[in-house]
């Protein structure tokens, strides 16, 4: 038998307590284990840096997936997370990691000056605790639709799926013209598809009196057969909450001509940890 560790008192401990998002829905039973209203998040371990400078890791999520689950032990499968929940995790990791300042850099869109400001993290968690996720879309006196985040895993998923069609895209040029356009007819109709199945991905359920349907090809069967109002306006509030989602422009100053504006704040993991 193995002897207890003696230096198990020294291991790293809950740096910050954060609360999700989500509220804790969205998650499949046993992936999210204890109070969503008090999640612990410890700092990264060396190891945790070295996958986040894996390519291929970062390229699929998993690098992100193996460092939430290291750093948020109350999350067990990081794969199956609501996404809304990522980047509210991401950024409490790295206040525990390197503290709540993080340094950007930006021209001024006046003078040119290059300028460095530190950005506050704690600005971005607590804009994530004041918002919500819309989920019901009421289409008419008897049907409502239910949305749903999609899952870290699902977003990955489409964003590999992205980047691979982008660098079909850039080595189209180098074909000759008839293989040029049938690349490119090709990259398109897979870019379309893909818009489709995070549509359809995203509608958890139709609701009417009678019944609620959760069969996706019995709703993309209505889908096919209603008007094209019910679609806009399914695809308004997937828009509307991608864009509540996002991470707010963050207002700056410059310090040689005094010119203010806004700068996005990327979750970019090959240098948002370093």
């Amino acid at each position: 038998m193995s002897q207890p560790n003696p230096l198990t008192k020294y291991f790293r401990q809950p740096k910050i307590f954060i609360q999700l998002p989500s509220k804790g829905l969205y998650y499949p039973p046993g992936v999210l284990k204890g109070d969503y209203n008090s999640v612990p998040i410890f700092g990264m371990t060396g190891m945790d840096e070295i996958i986040f400078k894996t390519p291929d890791a970062l390229y699929s999520g998993e690098a992100s997936a193996k460092v939430i689950e290291s750093c948020c032990p109350f999350i067990s499968d990081a794969r199956q997370m609501p996404n809304i929940d990522v980047d509210a995790v991401l950024i409490a990791i790295r206040i525990a990691t390197f503290g709540d300042a993080m340094t950007i850099s930006h021209t001024c869109g006046a003078c040119g000056e290059e300028n460095n400001f530190d950005i506050p993290l704690q600005r971005l968690l607590d804009h994530f605790n004041n918002i919500g996720f819309e989920a019901n879309i009421k289409i008419s006196d008897e049907v409502t639709v239910k949305l749903r985040p999609i899952s870290y895993e699902e977003s990955s998923a489409v964003s590999l799926e992205n980047f691979k069609l982008q660098r079909m895209l850039y080595q189209t040029n180098d074909l000759p013209e008839d293989q040029k356009n049938e690349n490119l007819n090709q990259v398109y109709k897979r870019l379309a598809e893909i818009q489709v199945e995070l549509f359809m991905t995203s509608i958890e359920q139709v609701q009417t009196p009678e019944v609620t349907v959760t069969d996706k090809d019995q709703i993309k069967d209505w889908l096919k057969n209603t008007d094209s109002s019910v679609y806009k306006t399914i695809k308004d509030q997937l828009e509307k909450n991608k864009d509540t989602w996002a991470i707010p422009e963050q207002d700056i100053s410059c310090g040689a001509c005094g010119n203010n504006e806004k700068v996005s704040v990327t979750l970019d993991q090959s240098n948002f940890f370093d």
